[in-house]
């Protein structure tokens, strides 16, 4: 049977009426909706038992998708590692190809340098051993007109 509000302050007057001000104590420790409301100790039982099925499947689905993250993880892990290993790889090869052109453009370089070197280095020593030859020829000149004027002023003088 379903205790609605009306039937409840029925009740309440009444037993106001024959035990007095102690009525209102006892009405407040009523559940309102009738005993049906009431859990026993064998309905928290039940309870219990069910909330620790759920929570064992729950404990359950959540090990099941840690172990499925974990394994994905890994995987996406070991394709990064390989994808990393190839572009390394690939960079070292175009590095050492790219230094073995710098080496071949340095080298063809510094042989342009040296022949260049060379040729001027050349072409300074000619022009040297010219001035030094036309200063010879001076110097000579100078020294035989010098060695003249000598002889003919202990000649004349």
């Amino acid at each position: 049977m379903v205790v609605n509000e009306r039937d409840r302050l029925k009740l309440a007057h009444r037993l106001q009426g024959l035990i007095g001000e102690e009525a209102t104590i006892l009405m407040e420790h009523l559940p309102y909706g009738g005993i049906a409301g009431i859990v026993s100790k064998d309905d928290l039982v039940l309870f219990q038992a069910e909330m620790h099925t759920d929570l064992s499947e729950l404990r359950s689905d959540l090990r099941s998708e840690m172990a499925e993250l974990r394994t994905e993880l890994r995987s996406e892990m070991a394709e990064l590692r390989t994808e990393l290993r190839s572009e390394m790889s690939e960079l070292r090869s175009d590095l050492r190809s790219e230094m073995a052109e710098l080496r071949t453009e340095l080298r063809s370089e510094m042989a342009e340098l040296r022949s260049d070197l060379r040729v001027e280095i050349a072409e300074l020593r000619s022009e040297m051993y010219k001035a030094l030859n036309s200063q010879t020829l001076k110097f000579i000149t100078v020294m035989t007109a010098l060695n003249g004027l000598m002889f003919a002023g202990l000649k004349w003088g």
